[in-house]
């Protein structure tokens, strides 16, 4: 590998750091789009159909916008997500082994120097400096119940790409989850969850990872166990004024009878992410073929109004832009495409990745299968949308159990 390849193969684990964050206001760099244009990539017939449409649709709504930086934006962060995959699962072992040793650096890296913000150790004067790439990086915790980010622009983030890279840690090192080291790194990264990063994302995500190790047979048994567990800890740990968000969040919505009616808590607590999802589905099957790739703004506002919610009154757009706002993308990929592209543009994605999302292989396998619930979860429901590390770590993960020919191109 080149040194421009493992410059890029490493910056891939990382999209939030910026180059060029004074000139661009986006958060997530296109690293992975970088590293996956070379003569080598191939693409399957079903994205490419799926490419073809997205362009297309870029296209002809080009004259809807101010400026076509526009819908190329919001093209290029569907692209940037998603085109990796196919790159990755293609890679020859010796590139593959190269990439795996080069994600061990980023993980080791991301974990001391969140521990060092947790305990206040990062030298406050070079914080401006990691600024200039990384927007809202911060030298000490968040605050507000929130913990620290690492490399990435905020906690919600970071709490996402760390389950994708212990995930992958545990899998690249052949760890048995249920052994005494694969115990102690899975309390290890709760703990990390819960204390250290603070994201009521890592719950969720450590939640699904827990079941994931789980046959079906032993889901409700370790489920009730889990729950048990779960509630002792926001109990006791919740009361606490200086408890962490996640915990305190779950305290709150028992303790102010949230679960009575969840719907307003949800909307207060997620701010935009929820309705935006929630909006989108319903908004991609009213409009089969959406707003247009880049139309997410007004269309996200009447999506909103359809569901009989004003954005407008929503603590979220209330606190960051008064009663004026311009709307707002959807936080999954797919909620994403329902909006922009409506239900044929999600129909022709499913397509695309079904072949591989298909294979039993990955659901076999332990460590796979707590990607691939990671993947669906992220692209489904809660997620970011132009964030390549879903399709990247599944694509490592497919690549890990499945060689480049046997792979099927469909």
């Amino acid at each position: 590998m080149t040194p421009l390849r493992r410059i890029l193969a490493t910056l891939m684990f990382l999209p939030n750091i910026m180059p060029f964050k004074a000139l661009f206001s986006a958060e997530i760099f296109p690293w992975a789009f970088l590293y996956a244009l070379r003569k080598d990539l191939r693409l399957t017939l079903g994205y490419t159909l799926f490419l073809g449409y997205i362009v297309i649709s870029s296209v002809l709504f080009l004259g809807s916008f101010p400026s076509f930086l526009v819908p190329a934006r919001a093209l290029f962060a569907l692209i940037n997500a998603s085109m990796i995959f196919f790159l990755l699962i293609n890679v020859q072992r010796e590139e593959y082994k190269t990439i795996v040793t080069i994600f061990h650096g980023v993980f080791i890296a991301n974990l001391g120097l969140c521990i060092i913000q947790f305990l206040g150790l990062f030298p406050p004067f070079l914080e401006p400096v990691f600024r200039l790439f990384i927007d809202r990086f911060t030298h000490e915790i968040y605050g507000g119940g929130r913990g620290v980010a690492g490399l990435f622009a905020e906690p919600s983030y970071a709490s996402m790409a760390i389950h994708y890279y212990f995930a992958f840690f545990m899998l690249s090192k052949n760890i048995n989850p249920k052994s005494l080291l694969g115990i102690g790194a899975i309390v290890g990264i709760v703990f990390f969850d819960l204390f250290i990063i603070r994201s009521v994302t890592g719950v969720v995500m450590i939640l699904l990872y827990l079941a994931s190790m789980q046959k079906a047979r032993d889901l409700i048994k370790s489920g009730v166990i889990a729950i048990v567990l779960l509630a002792s800890v926001i109990y006791y740990v919740g009361q606490s004024p200086n408890a962490p968000r996640s915990i305190e969040t779950a305290y709150d919505f028992f303790k102010y009878g949230g679960y009575q009616d969840p719907t307003p808590w949800l909307l207060e607590q997620s701010g935009f992410r929820f309705v935006s999802v929630w909006a989108s589905y319903k908004y991609g099957f009213t409009h089969p073929f959406g707003s247009g790739v880049g139309g997410w703004g007004p269309a996200s506002i009447q999506a909103m109004d359809d569901i009989g919610i004003k954005a407008s009154a929503m603590s979220f757009f209330a606190s960051a832009m008064g009663s004026e706002y311009q709307g707002v993308r959807p936080t999954s990929f797919a909620a994403g495409l329902m909006l922009e592209t409506g239900i044929v543009g999600l129909i022709l994605f499913i397509i695309a990745f079904y072949p591989f999302l298909k294979r039993p292989e990955i659901y076999r396998d332990v460590h796979t299968r707590s990607i691939t619930l990671f993947f669906l979860f992220n692209t489904f429901a809660l997620g970011s949308i132009g964030d390549p590390l879903p399709f990247v770590f599944l694509a490592l993960a497919y690549r890990s159990i499945i060689e480049p020919p046997e792979i099927v191109h469909a």
